[in-house]
């Protein structure tokens, strides 16, 4: 019986119920959410982002911070996302034998992106309503499935869009509240090797799932005036279910040997941001941020096919949390000029980080200005470095779900990423007053 023959053959009797275990468990291993929403916001690395501004983006935050222009208003923005991190591998050994894999790691792990985004607004008198469709989530990340660490991650892409419908209403002159509801569209590829028994590198079995699901949320949330010139604002977004559908396909070489009907739940995590945003004279306007996200609610990923058994993989996340600060300075009435300074700690504890998403903490640096071209229409650039810390890669086969993966130790290290962002806003009609402040 030919090589090829017997992997088919072995994929049929034991490859299934182990890709279940080691392919789809890892779908949403990392803290995978996009920040860069916003060219203005990012100006500040995202201070003062729920408590309102020019910015229409504001409403991704918090619903409350729609508008501070009466009438309709249009923003669309285009960020260019160039992360870089590197995996050096220690040591791999493949499930069961213990075969060594060698020390062949990951130049650049995490490809380039581009990620656009567009709003919409009306205010009239004391009620705003705002449109957004936004990328929330995403993830690509590409190593080659002769690498080492095959066994833990070849290629993962997450594929997010988000359409946000909101409204706010003006209570009096320091309070408004604001809600709405999201519809939230998810889609999955993952592939990495899959044991089969026989000795490295003969084995050229790998798995890739794919699936994709909607999901729905709300968010609420408040703008405070205090005084003029300064404003506070809480925005909440609540988790949303998914439930990927899609298949599970197992592969030798160029070959499909098999595919399955699959599916993977996981909760995206609720996200609570609370800005602040102050006119301290008429040119300086200072801006901070904290932010939660409960990705310590995704504890578990949970996977399906018709004929195995369920899989469960405790994640073991924590809550991520961020931190910003800026300020705004207006140099003249068309310019004015912006910089932040934000950490960023990542949710992924050293114990579960996985080659999928090498997440780790990370320091934000970012610069940015508006340039009035007339009074209806604004240009917004941004740059953004952000640092990524050193952090250990420590996966053995005692760990829940690592039996049939062998092990895998090394460091995720040159991590960078750098941020490239242009936005246009335009209002339409006679300007006036801020109906929403």
């Amino acid at each position: 019986m030919s090589r090829t023959n017997v992997i088919a053959r072995r994929a049929g009797s034991l490859v299934l119920p182990l890709v279940v275990c080691t392919a789809a468990a890892q779908a949403h291993a990392g803290g995978f959410g996009l920040r860069e929403q916003s060219s203005y916001f990012q100006g500040t690395s995202f201070a003062g982002t729920a408590a309102g501004g020019e910015g229409l983006a504001g409403m991704f935050w918090n619903p409350a911070a729609i508008n501070f222009t009466p009438g309709l208003s249009l923003e669309s923005n285009f960020t260019y996302i160039m992360p870089h991190a590197s995996i050096d591998v220690f040591q791999a050994s493949a499930p069961l034998t213990g075969a060594n894999l060698g020390n062949n790691g990951v130049g650049d792990i995490i490809d380039d992106a581009l990620l656009p985004t567009v709003f919409a607004s009306y205010a009239w008198d004391k009620i705003a309503i705002g449109f957004g469709l936004t990328v929330p989530f995403g993830l690509v990340s590409d190593a080659p499935c002769n690498w080492s660490g095959r066994y833990y991650g070849c290629y993962s892409r997450i594929f997010d869009i988000n359409f946000q419908a909101s409204m706010a209403y003006k209570v009096n002159d320091w309070l408004t509240l604001g809600g709405g509801f999201s519809i939230n569209y998810m889609d999955a590829r993952l592939s990495n090797a899959t044991f089969t028994g026989i000795v490295p590198p003969t084995n050229n079995l790998y798995a890739q799932v794919n699936g994709d699901d909607l999901g729905f949320g709300i968010n609420l949330g408040v703008l405070l005036t205090p005084w003029k010139g300064t404003t506070i604002g809480i925005g909440y977004k609540s988790a949303m279910d998914q439930n990927l559908e899609g298949t599970l396909d197992l592969f030798f070489q160029q070959a499909q040997l098999a595919r399955y009907a699959a599916s993977a739940g996981i909760t995206l995590p609720a996200q609570v941001t609370a800005s602040v945003r102050s006119q301290v004279s008429p040119e300086w306007t200072l801006l901070g941020t904290v932010e939660w996200t409960n990705w310590s609610s995704v504890d578990e990923l949970v996977v399906r096919t018709p004929t195995a058994v369920a899989s469960v993989l405790d994640l073991a996340w924590k809550d991520g949390w961020f931190f910003a600060g800026g300020a705004e300075y207006k140099w003249d009435p068309k310019l004015t000029l912006r910089a932040g300074l934000a950490y960023e700690l990542t949710p992924v504890p050293d114990e579960t980080r996985s080659p999928r998403l090498p997440d780790t903490n990370r320091l934000w640096l970012s610069g940015g200005l508006t340039y009035a071209v007339t009074e209806q229409l604004s240009m917004d650039f941004a740059y953004s470095h952000i640092w990524g810390e050193s952090s250990p890669i420590e996966q053995l086969p005692t760990q829940p779900g690592n039996a049939l993966r062998g092990v895998l130790i090394g460091e995720v290290n040159s991590g960078y990423v750098d941020l490239v962002s242009v936005g246009l806003r335009y209002k339409f009609g006679e300007l006036a007053p801020a109906a929403i402040r």
